[in-house]
């Protein structure tokens, strides 16, 4: 069973595991809806979240709140289809209105130290733009101005975006503004081909509807390709070499009970893609991890996100504070080192050159004792190794001619 630390004790082992999360040089994130909550964003499952306020208000057309976000009931009759398009209107403007939170903050804090491998959300309030992170947006245009490839993507939104509406039938996409179109409307592309139709005499063709780019329950994915491909691109990331060199691998879980089984696989795969040097953290209000996360969530931290990303910038402003003052010493002894007065017993002397004409430039008298000592027929440009071989070689005549006539004669 992971081991379970509660933030608000403040026991030295959450200080320790605060220390090794910011040393962090490879982080992947997979956040859910209690991150946003802060932002003025509902959560699914609270007591005061989305479900209930759906019951609350339609309780006589939906039995529960999940089935208005469910695709095998909300599209069955149009009364339920009706309150689904009334509440997705609702809540694209509480995200329009909204602003980043901490841990929106903290995230595009990780990507600006170049630690963040990737940011996946289940989250479709769209405050991970809004933050200045890179999202990748698979409705987006490849020739319009925001489109961000998935290579270069910093975050990921699994469950999609409230930035679009798509039609039912045709696929065409249009923004999610009122100015533009509504939840519920008519796809006015459908609409021109059935005119187009009509004028010509043929029959009319049935008109889809506008909703939102979002992914709902019981419904495929229609981009789960494009996604595992991501998953399987960091996957390998986390395993590979260059990762194992860099240090421990982290794992962040915020915000979410992972109830959705593509979330609890995606946690499997990202903290299986290398065990022994990957952290896995879970951080929610409320116990999540049971038994069945043994093995793959190291830590399960209980309590509120926006304090537990508060202490990790904490401790990043730190370690900045001690490597600039590191810095700053160095920097004034190595400047005091350059300033300070040489002692002159640790003067270096100038190499020394045997050359005749830097010896004479240098100490001329030296050049005239030189010239003095050369023995007989020595060229005095010569260098002095060959003013001394010369030396020794009539040494050695006269010695042989002492040899050869000891005695004087005399004449």
């Amino acid at each position: 069973m992971p081991e379970t630390l509660r933030l608000a004790d403040g026991c030295p082992q959450v200080a320790a595991l605060v220390k090794r999360v910011a040393a962090a040089r490879r982080v992947a994130v997979v956040t859910g809806a209690g991150i946003s909550v802060n932002c003025g964003i509902p959560d699914f499952r609270s007591s005061t979240g989305l479900f209930r306020q759906i019951q609350g208000a339609h309780g006589d057309v939906v039995c529960k709140g999940r089935d208005l976000f469910d695709a095998s009931v909300v599209f069955r009759s149009a009364p339920v289809a009706a309150v689904f398009y009334e509440w997705m209107t609702h809540l694209r403007a509480q995200c329009a209105s909204a602003r980043p939170g901490v841990v929106h903050g903290f995230i595009r804090q990780l990507a600006d130290r170049g630690a963040l491998l990737r940011s996946y959300t289940q989250n479709i309030d769209g405050l991970e733009r809004k933050a200045g992170l890179a999202v990748w947006d698979p409705y987006s245009a490849k020739e319009s101005p925001g489109y961000v490839p998935w290579q270069d993507a910093q975050s990921v939104p699994l469950h999609g975006t409230m930035d679009h509406l798509t039609c039912q039938l045709c696929a065409a996409s249009v923004p999610f503004e009122q100015a533009v179109a509504a939840a519920g409307d008519v796809c006015a592309a459908c609409l021109e081909r059935s005119q187009s139709r009509e004028a010509c005499g043929r029959r009319s063709l049935p008109l889809g509807k506008l909703r939102p780019t979002v992914v709902l329950y019981e419904e495929p994915h229609p981009h789960c390709e494009d996604i595992a491909k991501i998953i399987a691109h960091d996957t390998r990331a986390l395993g590979s070499r260059r990762a194992a060199a860099a240090g421990t691998n982290v794992v962040l879980v915020f915000g979410t009970t992972l109830k959705v089984p593509g979330c609890r696989q995606l946690v499997r795969q990202l903290a299986m893609a290398a065990p022994a040097r990957t952290i896995t953290v879970l951080v929610n209000n409320e116990p999540v991890c049971g038994r069945a996360w043994d093995g793959i969530v190291d830590y399960q931290v209980i309590g509120c996100v926006d304090d537990w990303c508060a202490r990790i910038q904490r401790q990043w402003n730190a370690q900045t504070k001690i490597t600039r003052w590191t810095t700053t010493r160095k920097t004034a002894a190595r400047a005091a080192k350059e300033n300070a007065p040489v002692p002159a017993s640790a003067k270096r002397k100038a190499p020394r050159d045997d050359g005749p004409a830097a010896s004479a430039a240098a100490n001329p008298k030296r050049r005239r004792a030189r010239l003095d000592a050369a023995p007989a027929g020595a060229d005095a440009s010569e260098p002095p190794t060959a003013r001394r071989s010369v030396r020794v070689a009539s040494q050695r005549i006269s010695k042989l001619s002492r040899q050869a006539h000891p005695i004087p004669i005399c004449t």
